[in-house]
């Protein structure tokens, strides 16, 4: 009876989400080159559609730094995020991990990002993750496979057990 009931509890941790999260790869050639070139391509699931319009329409001040590109590229870059913003998707993480009616200025202020990443303020000062921005430093297949699996092997272990390990 015992074995049945740790087998139920296991079934039910796994079927309500506590793993990793994933989003959509992003395929799309123009958003991986432009927005990769700087940093990691993030995921539109993220974000509202709105707050995509005003990031990508000013480039010219992308948190303090000059992301200018020509109009033609912005369209492109635009059209997909909206198409797949955090309030127009019907992915799993969009819907139940990121819609959210809070208002936000980017990921590092979503809900779901403050929840996932509390107590990680150490793991962002080490010298190879550097900011809360750089993502695949603690997610190192997020681009390719659309996965949020962290991998924190590089950090103390001290610093692993503050951050979720």
């Amino acid at each position: 009876m015992r074995i049945l009931n740790i087998a139920a509890i296991l079934v039910i941790v796994t079927a309500t989400g506590v793993r990793a999260e994933t989003f959509p790869v992003i395929t799309d050639q123009t958003v991986l080159s432009e927005c990769g070139d700087c940093h990691m391509a993030f995921p539109p699931e993220t974000l509202p559609k709105a707050l995509w319009q005003k990031i990508i329409r000013n480039l010219s001040d992308h948190f303090g730094e000059d992301a200018s590109i020509d109009d033609a590229t912005v369209a492109v870059i635009l059209d997909y995020h909206v198409k797949n913003a955090s309030d127009v998707s019907q992915t799993r993480a969009a819907k139940v991990k990121w819609r959210t009616t809070r208002p936000v200025t980017r990921i590092l202020d979503a809900p779901r990002f403050i929840d996932k990443h509390r107590g990680c303020d150490a793991a962002f000062k080490n010298p190879q993750v550097k900011s809360p921005s750089n993502c695949l430093a603690c997610h190192p297949d997020m681009q390719r496979t659309g996965s949020t699996k962290e991998n924190l092997s590089f950090l103390p272990a001290s610093v692993r057990r503050q951050c979720g390990d």
